[in-house]
């Protein structure tokens, strides 16, 4: 009869076969394990034949049996110009000389050669259910063997009995971005004189005139990809409907081509009522998601209507981009079907992932997305190639009634939700609400989804943030009968994946930005050194009492901080402690700590020790201070974000909560013309300017622009 110690043992075994770790470090030093019903879900959800814990015995054994005679893996990573040996396993009774390995190069060429040319005396020997195995190492990229160019490649394994294929992924590193400095601002905060009530990609363009005439290199914002904007709107940019496709709402449809050919359009652009909603929308201080849409959708319906009404170049233009990009047909079904027949898709009628119901989706509501994805994709290259490069952000996940997991299951686990462990920050954890990527159906399927989202934002960007990187390596997963606090860290192949980000931004010319805030085990930064993939280094994090001014490495991206803390007046005056105190995310004792510990380091910044927050001729002073030392350091990029220019105090984002608080709707306070004509905003941005180009000898103190006194320091 199995104990009970012996029935939690196999299961751990089973759990870290599947890549699920038994356990985690925690920010509070102590080891934290998970429980027995947490991982038998979660090996279950990675494809463990068990239903219960009766079952783990039986499924160990099969998968160790199974394992131990898989020949090759199904993807192979070769790094140029670094040592990393792939392995072959064959049964004893093969010799090797009876095998072949045949190279298959993504050009077309060939390389075959006996197998035991190919690899090198064993290295390792298991014996299982009475069969015997021998490891060898398999030299890929060594003297005498082809050179294997970045890119995807195909390996075959032949032997007596047996055919193995693998994908094999050649990766060199990321390209160096030049030392350049940047300007954000969500996009849906953007206002102009004119706008809808939503910033739009000819606004982001104009800023980007705007900035690069200042000599700024980029512009960033948050994520530009489709939400479910339609009432209950869900807007969050970290929950995207897809990562293949653009968001339709910041299309301006007023300047399409077909404006001129529809007068049903053009008319609506010239109704009363048309202009009253637009104006209403404009004074708001927030985004109404769906009345915006709706506004949009207008327009971009009869625009449709007569580009699809006969030949034209412009019908031939798009239905080339589409037959192009299948999945853009694809998504336009999907998204007429979710209006038709509501979300989430796993409750249409007959559901299946890739399948629209028979007549569920109005075609003509599909050529609005088709055109509107074509709309969308036209001006924000236009705002790419404007008088900056763009800075756009890779999230971690999308919607889990989103077109993604529809469109590409195997690339998905939909029984599970990303998240974040119980810390400091959230002692309840963090549930996003994400379908994890899969890690051996991603991998099964060649990576095809990952490449193509990649592909997708990298073709339209100079530089990319990939959200959350140390999932690259880790994710915590929760499954969906869980909250965050019972959850488990479960691993992917690290190596593939960061090859195949590697293989992209290579091509693309695309510098790679990973966002690792937070704890973040040593392997993962090592291995974006590796990669030539910049750090994300935020003041707010790395500012002390007793270290008040750190200095950014040189392979960063420096900010003073991001879209999910507070603005930098907010922060000087200790805003975001209160909020989390009223927030109810932070206890009064950590909040009276907290309190004093910023006070202390607003002190040290101020060099004037219990003059209380600081007015807001010193928040400027302060402001233009801690921007000219960022940007005089060595870290290669450094982004300024616009609203910590007219000293906004109210948040973007405040993580853990939801809607109710407004996240991901906020406007700003300012008009991209306002900002223009601001002297405080233009001579700060010209410090910034002279401070990068300067380098490092530009550390000295700055002059301080127009409403910002010098520092005593």
């Amino acid at each position: 009869m199995t104990s009970a110690a012996d029935a939690r043992s196999d299961l751990r075994r089973l759990a870290e076969l599947y890549g699920v770790q038994t356990s985690y470090a925690g920010a509070d030093d102590r080891e934290h394990p998970a429980d027995d019903e947490t991982l038998l879900a979660l090996v279950r959800l990675l494809g463990a034949p068990v239903e219960g814990a009766d079952d783990v015995p039986g499924a160990l054994a099969a998968t160790v049996a199974g394992r131990a005679g898989q020949p090759i893996e199904p993807v192979l990573v070769h790094w140029v110009g670094r040592t990393r040996p792939a392995t072959v396993v064959l049964p004893r009774s093969v010799a090797p000389g009876d095998g072949w390995l045949t190279i298959e190069l993504e050009d077309g060429s060939v390389h075959r050669e006996r197998l035991s040319t190919a690899i090198a005396r064993p290295v390792d020997g298991t014996t299982v259910d009475g069969r015997r195995f021998d490891t060898y190492q398999l030299r890929l990229g060594a003297p005498g063997t082809p050179v294997l160019p970045p890119g995807y490649h195909r390996v075959v394994l032949e032997f007596p009995g047996a055919v193995c294929e693998s994908l094999l992924l050649s990766a060199g590193r990321c390209p160096p971005p030049e030392r350049a400095w940047g300007a954000f601002l969500p996009l849906y905060a953007l206002r102009t004189d004119d706008d809808r009530g939503i910033g739009t990609y000819r606004d982001l363009a104009e800023l980007g005139r705007f900035v690069g005439g200042l000599g700024g290199g980029f512009v960033g914002t948050l994520p530009l990809h489709p939400a479910f904007l339609t009432a209950p709107a869900d807007p969050s940019p970290y929950r995207p409907v897809t990562r293949l496709g653009w968001n339709e709402v910041y299309v301006d449809p007023s300047v399409l081509p077909e404006v001129e050919i529809s007068a049903e359009a053009r008319a609506v652009l010239a109704s009363a009522g048309y202009r009253e909603q637009v104006d209403q929308a404009r004074r708001s201080a927030r985004v109404d998601y769906p009345k915006v849409l709706d506004a949009v959708n207008a327009v971009l319906a009869p625009l449709a209507r007569a580009l699809f009404a006969g030949p034209s170049a412009r019908r031939d233009d798009l239905e080339a981009f589409v037959a192009a990009r299948p999945d853009v047909a694809a998504y336009a079904r999907f998204r007429a079907a979710c209006d038709s027949l509501g979300r989430p898709w796993s409750s249409w009628p007959g559901a299946r992932p890739g399948t629209v119901p028979p007549d569920a989706a109005d075609p003509r509501l599909a050529e609005v997305y088709l055109y509107g994805q074509w709309a969308a994709t036209q001006q924000l290259a236009a705002a790419a190639g404007g008088g900056a490069g763009l800075y756009l952000d890779f999230p971690v996940g999308v919607h889990p009634d989103g077109f993604d997991p529809w469109w590409a299951p195997e690339s998905f686990c939909t029984g599970a939700r990303g998240g974040a462990p119980p810390d400091a920050f959230n002692a309840a954890g963090q549930d996003w609400g994400i379908p994890p990527l899969h890690p051996e159906g991603a991998r099964r399927s060649g990576y095809r989804y990952l490449v193509a989202a990649l592909r997708h934002a990298m073709a339209q960007c100079s530089v990319l943030r990939v959200d959350h990187v140390m999932g690259l390596h880790r994710l915590y997963w929760i499954p969906s009968d869980n909250d965050a606090t019972d959850g488990a860290y479960v691993r992917y192949h690290a190596d593939e994946l960061r090859a195949v980000i590697d293989i992209e931004a290579a091509r693309a010319s695309v510098a790679v930005v990973g966002e690792d805030l937070g704890t973040v085990p040593a392997e993962v930064r090592e291995a974006m050194a590796r990669d030539g993939m910049l750090r994300s280094w935020v003041l707010q994090f790395e500012a002390t009492p007793e270290h008040p001014r750190p200095v950014p490495p040189r392979r960063a991206l420096a900010s003073l901080g991001t879209h999910d803390l507070a603005h930098f007046a907010a922060f000087v005056a200790g805003d975001d402690i209160d909020d989390r105190l009223v927030c109810r995310r932070q206890d009064p004792a950590a909040t009276a700590l907290e309190q004093a510990q910023r006070r202390a380091l607003v002190a040290a910044w101020t060099g004037r020790p219990g003059d209380g927050a600081p007015d807001d001729e010193q928040t400027r002073a302060l402001l233009v201070d801690r921007l000219a030392s960022l940007s005089a350091s060595e870290a290669e990029l450094v982004v300024v974000d616009l609203e910590d220019l007219w000293l906004e105090h109210h948040p973007q984002n405040r993580p853990g909560t939801g809607g109710e608080l407004g996240n991901w709707c906020w406007r700003a306070a300012r008009t991209l013309d306002q900002a223009r004509r601001d002297p405080f905003v233009v001579a700060t941005l010209a410090v910034v300017d002279r401070a990068r180009r300067a380098g490092s000898t530009a550390a000295g103190p700055a002059s301080p622009p127009p409403g910002a006194r010098e520092l005593s320091a």
